[in-house]
């Protein structure tokens, strides 16, 4: 079955309205039309910048620090990072700094 076909049987059987996917997304959380995103589900700590994709402690750009609630613009693509998560390229106008993140915690 089709996502959108998913998506109006699931409407039916719970008596809500269908929402094609981008509707969805938006509902659900991700990238707005403008490419930003939120930082969100993070337990503790905060969500770091990276001058490479993947977590290792020394391409931790500082200074560079986003907490949830953040609002970061996507300027570049995602791409899997050598820990095998997937990052994406982001600015963060609160510190001015850019940088790769786990997509993970962006909604």
């Amino acid at each position: 079955m089709e996502s959108e076909e998913k998506n109006a049987v699931c409407g039916e059987e719970f008596g809500v309205a269908n929402l094609s996917s981008e509707e969805l997304e938006k509902v659900a959380g991700g990238v707005d039309a403008d490419g930003w995103a939120t930082v969100w589900g993070l337990q503790s700590g905060y969500l770091a910048l990276r001058t490479s994709p993947g977590y290792d402690f020394n391409n931790e750009i500082r200074g560079s620090e986003s907490y949830n609630g953040y609002r970061l613009q996507i300027t570049g693509s995602y791409t899997t990072g050598f820990d095998g998560r997937t990052y994406v390229w982001v600015y963060n106008p609160r510190t001015g700094k850019s940088g790769w993140t786990n997509a993970a915690f962006l909604y």
